[in-house]
């Protein structure tokens, strides 16, 4: 069946000509139609903005945070060998991944510790990286210097995390203990013995994301060597790639065939596989909480159909009785369900979208207005005590700020999966018309 007959009729049932005009009504807004239709497109554009929003959102955070885990911890991916190994043999395996090409290859010694600053005290975990891994621009980019130098040039030197460094009350120049584990001869069996080093910090470092500051210490490779025995320290080559979110099979295919058997390639959702799986559940929660509130709003659509039918059954009535077919019939209510959904979809698909792209302005601007209000209260009350600020994007938990990104492909789907919803909603109301006898209308109106 043409679309041209069925828009037409869709009109007239609507009570709207093709002009704009209504036949005695001065504004379209108040055809019989409307009164209906109207609050179905609004209830489905108010129910696509925060879809739209919380899947920009959770996106951004998801990809910020996981970000900074891959440039400045996990890495893009880990070669981790099978035996333990020294420092020489680490620094050669780095040599080797180096030589690869697309391959950036840094060797790093793993432990924990406890770490003591006057009378504070703090458990630690110390990353004794190679230099490279500080200049390296991935790292850079999310590993920001809040004091100090970002240089490691000697073995008594260490880089403390900005949280870690607030809780022991470290600044720069400050003396730092590090009380480590070792295992005396490197065996399982062998004796347990705790090691003391003593370390100056050269700087403090920020990675944007507490959980990180508040736990990492970085040394140097050498003096990693000497703090942790190979026996209770872990060590890996942290391998970066120019594409860290695509494709990462051929890259672990070309790091296996450089390196001997004993090594395993491991990706970074293999490495960190708990942390990224929580981040994808909670991403999915969230959205099927979202997708609900589309649901509610296409039983709305059909609500709205089925009040149409009623009122517009005496147009249905006539257009049967000159030959319309009940397949006709439905197909003018299913085109007016897909255009309720189209119309709520693209209009809060637009409000969503530049509401997200500008969201960290307007958690800024939020935040400005609760503690203006706040300030505004206890100055009326005559509260002694000043209300510390609020932070609806605290960065001592979250990120600092979240990245924005429209994905079109992910609008395309929402746009696809609203209209699929109004097409079933659309269905019993669509069926419903067609199944309008006539000639009892006619008697009863």
């Amino acid at each position: 069946m043409k679309a041209g007959p069925v828009l037409f009729f869709a009109r007239r049932i609507l009570g709207l000509r093709v002009g704009g005009s209504t036949r005695g009504v001065a504004k379209p807004e108040e055809a019989p139609g409307w009164k209906y239709l109207r609050g179905a497109i609004l209830g489905v554009a108010l129910s696509i903005v925060p879809l739209v929003i919380v899947l920009v959102v959770a996106d951004g955070m998801i990809q910020g945070i996981t970000a900074r885990y891959i440039e400045v911890g996990t890495y893009h991916l880990q070669a981790q060998p099978g035996v333990v190994l020294d420092l020489k043999a680490l620094e050669a395996a780095a040599s080797i991944l180096r030589a690869v090409p697309g391959l950036s290859a840094f060797p790093e010694f793993q432990g924990y510790g406890v770490a003591i600053s006057g009378s504070r005290t703090a458990g630690v975990a110390v990353r004794a990286v190679d230099p490279s891994f500080l200049a390296d621009s991935g790292t850079a980019a999310y590993l920001s210097l809040k004091a100090g130098e970002l240089r490691l040039d000697s073995t008594n030197q260490i880089l403390l995390g900005e949280s870690l460094a607030k809780e022991l009350g470290a600044g720069i120049g400050d003396t730092v203990s590090v009380v480590s584990s070792r295992l005396d001869g490197g065996g399982a069996a062998s004796p347990f013995s705790p090691k003391v080093s003593v370390f100056r910090v050269r700087g403090v470092v920020s990675a944007g994301y507490r959980e990180l500051d508040a736990l990492w210490a970085f040394v140097s490779l050498r003096a990693g060597a000497k703090v942790f025995s190979s026996g209770s320290s872990r060590a890996l080559v942290g391998i970066k790639v120019e594409k860290p979110f695509g494709d990462l099979e051929v890259a672990r295919s070309l790091a296996r065939a450089a390196l001997s058997p004993e090594w395993t390639v491991v990706t970074w959702p293999e490495a960190e596989r708990n942390v990224y799986k929580s981040f994808s559940t909670t991403r999915a929660l969230l959205l099927l909480v979202m997708a609900l509130a589309v649901a509610v709003a296409a039983i709305n659509v059909s609500s709205a159909l089925v009040m149409l039918v009623l009122e517009r059954r005496r147009d249905i009535a006539i257009l049967k009785s000159a030959g319309a077919s009940p397949a006709f019939i439905s197909n003018v209510f299913v085109f007016t369900g897909l255009a309720i959904g189209g119309t709520g979809t693209l209009i809060g698909i637009g409000i969503g979208s530049m509401l997200a792209w500008r969201i960290n302005d307007l958690i800024a601007l939020l935040e400005r207005l609760v503690n203006g209000a706040s300030r505004a209260w206890a100055s009326i009350s005559g509260s002694a005590q000043p209300r510390a600020a609020i932070h609806l994007l605290d960065p001592a938990y979250y990120l600092e700020r979240i990245p924005v990104r429209l994905h079109i492909g992910e609008l395309a789907a929402v746009l696809a999966a609203s209209l699929a919803l109004c097409f079933l909603a659309s269905q019993l109301p669509a069926r419903r018309a067609a199944r309008l006898p006539p000639l009892d209308i006619f008697r009863k109106t």
